[in-house]
């Protein structure tokens, strides 16, 4: 079946499955491209033991991205997640001023100190590899990111 299904939380069973007619592949110049198949048939399939509570492994879209800049997105994104978590545990464990923290939100007080809190659990929340479609089309030499809100796609 591959990780290409989650089947953690339905465990094991009889299942029919319908692939999927949408296929994306890397051109030659690294830019994804779709190509569709026409989808005839259903599998019948019945799935125990270890595949039933495999993880799902989920990987982050890309836009006119090359190979490179998905890999160095990928290594980027890696260090983010690490760095997002660390800062999480760092924030929940103080419980007053700090050169760290006020460097970086100003004075303590509890009531900041939940907001920067509040936030910093939001970000950790989502899987920068993930989550997110990363659009590398932008020509102009002077924006280095950006990010629409609400659809979870980050351009480079």
């Amino acid at each position: 079946m591959s990780t290409a299904y989650d089947f953690t939380q339905s465990g094991s069973g009889d299942y029919t499955i319908k692939p999927s007619n949408l296929f994306t592949y890397v051109d030659a110049d690294g830019i994804p491209k779709n190509l569709y198949a026409t989808v005839q048939d259903t599998a019948k399939v019945k799935l125990s033991g270890d595949l039933a509570s495999r993880v799902h492994n989920k990987r982050a879209t890309f836009n006119g991205c090359s190979v490179d800049q998905q890999s160095d997105i990928n290594a980027a994104a890696s260090g983010a997640q690490d760095y997002s978590k660390k800062t999480s545990a760092y924030v929940s464990g103080i419980t007053d001023s700090t050169e760290r923290y006020t460097t970086w939100f100003g004075e303590y007080d509890d009531g900041r100190r939940t907001t920067v809190q509040d936030h910093f659990n939001l970000i950790n929340s989502r899987d920068f590899s993930n989550d997110f479609t990363y659009d590398c089309t932008c020509t102009d030499t002077s924006v280095y990111a950006y990010v629409c809100a609400y659809i979870s796609t980050v351009r480079l």
